[in-house]
């Protein structure tokens, strides 16, 4: 009972803190979705569904979802909590990273702004169809205004999955990123 009352008062606290920031516009929610291109390993055999030829040189090798928090420090740094779900196709792996994040803003015009960012997190193991272990992630970014109250995010993303028991040890690519910045 200790446990569950304690839960509900930490995720009172977090929306109660979030709701505050969000009133002084202080805090925004974060969605992506990333995409890895692979070699297509099909390419030229016949395609029974379409009725011809593969042409496709690329496929998606992976697909990612990310959602989070971002609460600006100053005009510089932004620190965020994300969560994510990652699945590679081609080495059938299914992960739900959870991270803290920072962005450094590089340079700033208008409301635009150009940013790196680097977080550190774990691999939530929630069945069998989901991978535990360690998770880090590198990228750089760039965030477009609008003149409502979203922006837009393009960037590209460096993702490492260090998973336990996993053949290779680690599970490294790269992706191109599209999301919305909500405030």
């Amino acid at each position: 009972m200790k446990k569950i009352f304690t839960y509900l008062w930490l995720l009172y606290s977090v929306l109660f803190f979030t709701q505050e920031l969000r009133a002084q516009k202080k805090v925004s929610y974060l969605f992506t979705i990333n995409g890895t291109l692979a070699r297509n390993t099909n390419y030229g055999e016949y395609d029974y569904y379409t009725g011809e030829q593969d042409k496709a040189i690329f496929a998606v090798g992976a697909f990612f979802l990310r959602s989070g928090l971002n609460i600006p420090l100053n005009k510089t740094f932004t620190t965020g909590i994300n969560i994510g779900l990652d699945y590679h196709s081609e080495s059938q792996v299914l992960a739900i990273p959870y991270f803290l994040n920072l962005e450094i803003t590089i340079s700033e015009l208008d409301d635009d702004r150009f940013f790196i960012r680097g977080g550190l997190g774990k691999l939530l193991k929630i069945s069998e169809a989901f991978e535990k272990g360690n998770y880090a992630t590198a990228g750089i970014g760039y965030h477009i205004a609008t003149d409502t109250s979203r922006k837009y995010i393009l960037s590209l993303d460096f993702h490492q999955k260090q998973i336990d028991g996993f053949a290779r040890g680690k599970l490294n690519s790269l992706s191109i990123g599209f999301g919305v910045l909500f405030f």
